[in-house]
């Protein structure tokens, strides 16, 4: 039946289908440096638009939230960014890469069917069986005008042969995991179309994300190392707090709250 579906999905889908949204503007491109650096340009020189929308089959200078490359083999995959208005409590903006995750991995749940669950690595990553599935990078740009510019990488089509060696044992594709090529642009509909039934209600009712993230925790019990800003914790991950930020249970046995981390080791 998953094959079946698929099939439906590759068949019938293009770029053109994926414009049926009220966004203000879509571009795909064949290849470009990197669609967040694309879309914080227009954002900083104040020419960005609400759910301006820029899609790429290759980034010549992808990159995750540390600067780490994200690079794939051209049209394989899903790489794109959205600009998303920021307006509100500022408290609430680092909720967004948890609602992102959760707009992402419930889409691919519901493609992949019963039996398959995802795992959210604290606070960027979404996993399969500890091998990484998606990458999520949210950069903010508070002038002109405040937007969070959210980038996505999935790995779609991508087949194991094609990874470095390095990387086969520590990331995964839809593509590996059901045996059938997918629809790019299905699967960004769908995306697409969760933030726009949860943005911005869910960075407010973070409820339900919550409820997603936490049996999905993947670094939950772990002993990890971080550094967050100068300072190096070490200590057992003990959940996610109410406002997305990692509770960390020191060896001193302190908990503190982990907004951001630059680095984090598991040790």
């Amino acid at each position: 039946m998953v094959e079946k579906i698929h099939a439906e999905i590759v068949r019938g889908w293009s770029p053109e289908d994926s414009v049926r949204f009220p966004i203000e503007r879509f571009q795909h491109v064949g290849e470009t440096g990197s669609t967040n650096d694309d879309l914080l340009a227009r954002a900083r020189s104040g020419s960005a638009s609400p759910y301006d929308l820029i899609s790429a089959d290759f980034q010549s200078r992808g990159r995750g939230r540390r600067g780490d490359r994200w690079e794939a083999t051209p049209g394989r995959n899903l790489l794109f960014s959205l600009a998303l208005p920021l307006e509100g409590d500022r408290h609430l903006w680092p909720r967004l890469p948890h609602l992102t995750a959760w707009i992402v991995g419930s889409t691919v749940e519901s493609i992949l069917g019963p039996g398959y669950r995802l795992e959210a690595k604290w606070p960027n990553d979404l996993l399969h069986d500890g091998k990484k599935l998606a990458g999520i990078l949210v950069e903010i740009v508070l002038a002109p005008v405040p937007y969070a510019i959210v980038g996505i990488g999935l790995n779609v089509n991508l087949r194991q042969e094609e990874l470095p060696p390095e990387l086969r044992s520590i990331a995964t594709s839809l593509y590996e995991l059901i045996g059938c090529e997918s629809s790019r642009w299905f699967l960004l509909g769908q995306i697409i179309q969760g933030f726009l039934r949860h943005f911005p209600a869910h960075t407010i009712d973070f409820d339900p994300v919550l409820d997603w993230i936490r049996p999905r925790d993947f670094l939950a019990g772990r002993l990890l190392s971080l550094r967050s800003g100068r300072e190096w914790f070490e200590g057992h991950a003990r959940g996610i707090g109410a406002d997305g930020e990692l509770l960390l249970e020191t060896l001193a046995g302190d908990v503190v709250k982990i907004v951001s981390a630059e680095e984090i080791r598991r040790e």
